[in-house]
């Protein structure tokens, strides 16, 4: 499989929509750390980035989310709804699928300027308790869109209780590998941290739709 394969999502409006936030989001983040998250404006952040303040709203909707927003969401999400086809699967082919992206997405979404940015984030949600709180609002929608896209993909009842497990083990455990990172100081590259966080979590979903 071909590096194209990650190259998601496949739309040149949402290539130009996840490259703008990103681009505006390392703006705030540099905004932040120069001047402190909270002498920072959306209007400033607007300004810097050379878009309009309604631009910076809409796409983020809040200040807290210029720094959750992850770019690679949505790239994740579009390679689980495409992986295989776009038919139902079984969750063993979908599972082995995943374990065959795996190298290909940390090596596209992890990059060092990626990391570093992660880190910045990471720093302000332990800082700031808004964020904090706005992390765990954020996770439990992507819990909830993980959910139902493996419920398409499989053709399983999105409220069987595996399927909820699934979605509960793939997000919660890629946090606890962020926490990981940043409680070792942020030593070493989160690529290898998250490569051996998500080979155990692909393991412990394969087990429970043995």
């Amino acid at each position: 499989m071909s590096d194209a394969a990650v190259e998601l999502p496949s739309t040149s409006w949402e290539r130009r929509k996840i490259e703008a936030m990103s681009r505006i989001q390392r703006v705030a983040l540099d905004l932040f750390d120069a001047h402190g998250y909270r002498n920072v404006t959306i209007e400033r952040v607007a300004a810097a980035a050379e878009v309009s303040p309604s631009s910076v709203y809409r796409y983020f909707g809040t200040k807290e989310m210029l720094v959750l927003y992850d770019e690679a969401d949505p790239k994740i999400l579009d390679a689980v709804r495409t992986a295989g086809g776009t038919t139902a699967v079984e969750p063993a082919d979908l599972i082995a699928v995943a374990r065959m992206l795996l190298p290909l997405l940390t090596e596209s979404l992890l990059t060092e300027e990626a990391e570093h940015r992660i880190r910045q984030r990471l720093q302000y949600t332990a800082a700031i308790p808004e964020i904090k709180a706005g992390q765990t609002k954020q996770m439990r929608e992507l819990e909830d869109q993980f959910r139902t896209l493996f419920a398409e993909r499989t053709g399983f009842d999105p409220n069987e209780l595996r399927v909820r497990m699934a979605a509960a083990t793939a997000v919660w455990g890629c946090v606890a590998a962020l926490d990981h990172w940043a409680g070792k100081g942020f030593a070493g590259r989160l690529k290898a941290v998250y490569t051996e966080a998500i080979i155990s979590i692909i393991d412990q979903i394969e087990m429970m739709f043995r």
